[in-house]
């Protein structure tokens, strides 16, 4: 049975034990290196899609990529977690619990990199850094400003698998705790011309929130963060296209693109996710969690330490930590709170007209809000 942990000093403590993952979403168009297990010789070849994990099997999912193949293989798995905003390095630690500050020694942001409230995709009317503002510390809070295991990724989120679908499936060509920067390039055939626009497409199959942002580093210079963050883009239109694999369902959304504060020309996350169970628990000995996943049950009762709940029932006084439809309305039709199988969004971009022509990776940062993860993507492209 779950055990109520009744302290919420306790649970901080204790927060350093835990590790756990629930998100995912990839970038379909450029294709990305983190799509790699796409090629022949896995289980993911040739558009398939079948779970990734034990511990807590994740995935079987059938991604759209509008008229396209969803060719995706584990890319939706690259990502850095245990990651807050003003900390040097990421801990590999994703447990969701309420203010949660992976490095609470270090100074934080100033006020000109944080992110103005209007822009938050949940917890709405918390008063930014109370106590009832749960999620101060995550990505999206800075965006930008918390650290990455790497610029495109790591496999699994963290050097080692843990519960909620912080693993990968070693293939061929990665495993767990790999590097994204370290992909072979994955020659696309994605020409943009200098001064123009161009599309991009990404899917989601789980949602925490937050905003995102694509960037360019140049293929002959090493993939770094720093590098990325010297050429973000700027997007072309505040509008978002939603694609279904039938063209006649494709419509136009608004977007919300950051101009005040911190994150100035960041992409607000479109989908709100109106579900409980944001937050987790330690799980007292000697009752475990029930979750029910296949490596929750001995002898590795994986849950324990980071056990899934409800913020309000679980910390009584705090808010539930989810989006609102009065407060985030959603423009998409269906429950997007977890896997979104039948569309993709597209986003359209500015290529720089002053940038020099030749070989380039495309950068995508998903800094979510209700966890202390970033999920990204990397792609080759020639701009000319």
């Amino acid at each position: 049975a779950h055990q109520k942990v009744m302290n919420l000093g306790m649970l901080l403590t204790l927060a350093g034990m835990v590790e756990c993952v629930w998100g995912h979403a990839a970038v379909l168009m450029p294709p990305a290196r983190n799509s790699v297990d796409t090629e022949p010789g896995t289980p993911w070849s040739g558009g398939k899609h079948p779970s990734t994990g034990w511990i807590m099997p994740y995935g079987g999912f059938n991604c759209s990529n509008g008229t396209s193949m969803c060719a995706s293989g584990q890319a939706a798995f690259w990502f850095s977690q245990g990651c807050t905003i003003g900390c040097e390095a990421c801990t590999g630690n994703g447990a969701r619990i309420p203010s949660f500050d992976h490095c609470p020694d270090s100074p934080k942001p100033t006020d000109e990199f944080m992110l103005n409230p209007k822009y938050r995709t949940t917890n709405f009317g918390a008063v930014q850094n109370s106590l009832e503002d749960i999620w101060k510390f995550n990505p999206w809070r800075a965006p930008g400003k918390a650290p990455v295991y790497d610029p495109c990724g790591m496999a699994g989120g963290s050097p080692h698998g843990t519960f909620n679908a912080g693993e990968y499936n070693t293939t061929i060509y990665a495993k767990q705790g790999d590097v994204g920067s370290q992909l072979k390039p994955r020659p696309s055939g994605t020409v943009w011309k200098r001064g123009s626009t161009a599309t991009t497409r990404w899917y989601q199959a789980a949602n925490h929130g937050g905003g995102y942002q694509f960037r360019l580093c140049k293929a002959s210079e090493p993939l770094t963060e720093a590098c990325f963050q010297r050429t973000p883009l700027a997007f072309a239109t505040e509008k978002q296209m939603v694609r279904f694999s039938d063209p006649s369902q494709d419509f136009a959304i608004d977007a919300m693109i950051v101009k005040e504060g911190g994150g100035k020309g960041w992409m607000r996350w479109p989908f709100p996710n109106y579900h409980g169970g944001q937050c987790d628990y330690v799980v007292q000995p000697p009752n475990h969690c029930t979750i029910g996943c296949p490596g929750c049950s001995a002898p590795l009762f994986a849950a324990d330490n980071s056990c899934p709940c409800d913020c309000n029932t679980q910390y009584p006084g705090l808010p539930a930590g989810n989006a609102t439809p009065q407060a985030f309305p959603s423009q998409i039709k269906g429950d997007y709170a977890g896997y979104v199988t039948n569309l993709v969004i597209e986003d359209t971009v500015v290529v720089p007209s002053d940038i020099e022509p030749g070989a380039y990776v495309l950068g995508w940062r998903w800094d979510c809000e209700m966890t202390s993860q970033i999920w990204q993507s990397c792609s080759d492209i020639t701009i000319v």
